[in-house]
């Protein structure tokens, strides 16, 4: 049809924007057409008849008017610095780059938005009464600000319509995944499964390959390779990725060790929307407890808790290093728990070049803030914790500590599951967006974050301690690394089997204190505290100073003649001593 002038004269020539919107793009793809609506194509033929009917309009090719997959019950397709096609229309006409009088053709006022009327009907009003004439194809209404006001209120009912409709598709949803999470303790209530299983005669199946490699994955986290390196790892290996894409990434690699369902979990979740910059953005958020055993479980949960508490480190930036390059050779395995005694400040690596030998040095006296200037021998200090760490036992106290553990971390999770609770029931009373919400909600997330680093610290330090009674795994740690050494093989080998052994340090040692005479006292998890000094360990059965286990060989020391007279000099008072106090008894 030919729309004419309120004066009945032609209608003058006019350049007409074609705004097509698509909630789904699957329903632009003609492949699937037989399954569903071709939305797409429908809109452009209604266009076209449109513009057959009316030559006085010319179509302007220069905007592509498109949002293809955006919503308009959210208003991401008119949110101000958004990515929407029609915001982008808004900016040009308040630009004054459309001309008034020019054409914005839409199959119907819902294509422009499906937010609550009154946001829905300031965008109709914004462009007619920039001069802009909306046309809806679908009821064939246009809107000018010449045509009669009572056309708008018909306008209103409209969008009102559209609004309420996708409230209800949205509500319809929520309800069909409620019944389905009522249902999922009996049976999966979906085909999709995580990647290293299947779904076989309704029932979820283990790809023991893919399993295989999620352990080893697992394995490297609990050992403090970061993710980046595990994904070289694997594609250096030629593992395929299991999604679509050609490689491992370390944000794939994170996605995979975040899962609880490796350990069986699976936790409901259901969309919450709130308001961002004008636009009603949609978030997951779990709902109730998470269920167990709802998938196989792959993992055991010493495997989980140890690569959960170096993962969380990593996460709030308190890892070693965490985010950074590591190198090529783990230099220091102590940088973590190593502080000098007088200012408590981290002991820092040095080493000078082949004329010299490593030390470890307080950070805050080469700052010239502290007067602990005492340099440890790194090398000989590194040799004897490692040959005291294979041999100590923590069984006598770890029962104990084990317990007083295992109520601080009943604890901390009773308190975190109170913080949760607490910020649910905020934004379910007055909503997340809510600015009286959102600094209570700020101190809840920090202390959220807190709690959830020191239960998975604790985790790791209760599984330790129930370990602790047998060496075998710090043992042969250990002698995989001598092994390597002598057969001098590749740098990649010692960096993981030394990167291993500063993972089973942090485990194991709380407290590394380097006093300025020289000694040193090691702090154990089970409560014990032990002594080294210059490449030797005290024995508390024998009461003697025991040297490294290589210098018992041949090893020898990584010293100086003046270092090695110094030290002389302290084992000779301590063996007269030892035998002073023989000789009494």
């Amino acid at each position: 049809m030919e729309y004419e002038t309120s004066s009945g004269a032609p209608s003058a020539p006019a350049t007409a924007y074609s705004y097509l919107r698509l909630s789904s793009k699957r329903q632009a793809n003609s492949e699937q057409s037989k399954t569903y609506r071709d939305g797409f194509r429908r809109q452009v033929a209604m266009r076209d008849e449109y513009l057959a009917k009316n030559p006085h309009l010319t179509l302007d090719t220069r905007l592509v008017l498109h949002d293809i997959g955006v919503s308009g019950y959210t208003g991401a397709n008119v949110a101000r610095g958004g990515g929407g096609k029609l915001a982008a229309f808004l900016a040009e006409v308040e630009a004054g780059r459309i001309a008034p009088g020019s054409h914005l053709l839409v199959e119907s006022l819902d294509r422009m938005s499906r937010q609550q009327v009154g946001r829905a009907q300031a965008v109709l009003l914004s462009l007619v009464n920039s001069g802009i004439v909306v046309v809806s194809l679908t009821d064939n209404q246009v809107y000018r600000e010449s045509r009669d006001p009572s056309q708008f209120i018909m306008s209103i009912m409209s969008l009102t319509r559209a609004h309420e409709e996708s409230v209800v598709k949205a509500t319809r949803l929520r309800q069909t995944w409620e019944r389905k999470r009522q249902v999922a303790l009996e049976r999966p209530i979906s085909g999709r499964c995580p990647a290293w299983l299947k779904v076989v005669d309704g029932k979820f199946v283990v790809d023991d390959g893919r399993v295989e490699v999620v352990k080893e994955i697992l394995g490297h986290l609990a050992d403090g390779v970061g993710r980046d390196r595990i994904a070289r790892i694997l594609n250096e290996k030629g593992e395929k990725p299991w999604g679509h894409g050609t490689q491992w990434h370390g944000g794939t690699v994170q996605k995979l060790t975040d899962n609880r369902a490796l350990i069986g979990e699976f936790q409901p979740h259901k969309l919450v929307y709130e308001e961002r910059n004008g636009v009603m953005v949609a978030k997951r958020v779990p709902v109730g407890e998470p269920i167990p055993d709802y998938f196989p479980r792959v993992v055991d949960d010493k495997l989980w808790t140890r690569a959960r508490s170096v993962a969380v480190k990593r996460r709030l930036g308190k890892a070693p290093n965490a985010g950074g390059r590591q190198g090529t050779y783990v230099t220091n395995l102590f940088g973590e728990v190593a502080a000098c005694r007088v200012c408590g400040k981290r002991m820092n690596y040095r080493d000078r070049g082949p004329r010299s030998f490593a030390v470890l040095r307080c950070s805050g006296e080469r700052a010239g803030t502290c007067t602990n200037d005492f340099r440890f021998p790194y090398q000989d200090n590194e040799n004897a914790i490692l040959s005291w760490l294979i041999k100590v036992d923590f069984s006598g106290k770890a029962p104990g500590e084990a317990a007083k553990l295992d109520q601080k971390l009943r604890q901390a999770v009773a308190k975190r599951d109170e913080l949760q609770a607490r910020g649910e029931a905020i934004v379910r009373d007055v909503g997340a967006s809510s600015r009286f919400a959102k600094a209570p909600l700020a101190e809840i997330e920090a202390e959220l974050n807190r709690l959830e680093s020191r239960i998975a610290e604790l985790g790791a330090q209760v599984l330790a301690l129930k370990s602790s009674g047998g060496n075998e795994e710090r043992r042969m740690a250990v002698s995989h690394l001598m092994k390597l050494w002598q057969d001098k093989a590749p740098q990649e080998q010692v960096f993981a089997a030394r990167w291993r052994i500063r993972q089973i340090v942090r485990e194991t040692i709380q407290e590394m204190w380097c006093h300025p005479d020289g000694y040193v006292d090691i702090l154990t998890i089970d409560g014990g505290i032990h002594l080294f000094r210059d490449g030797y360990w005290w024995d508390p059965e024998e009461e003697m100073w025991l040297p490294w286990a290589g210098a018992m060989l041949g090893g020898g020391y990584w010293a100086t003649k003046k270092e090695l007279a110094r030290r002389a000099v302290w084992l000779a008072e301590a063996r007269a001593v030892r035998e002073a106090k023989h000789n009494k008894q």
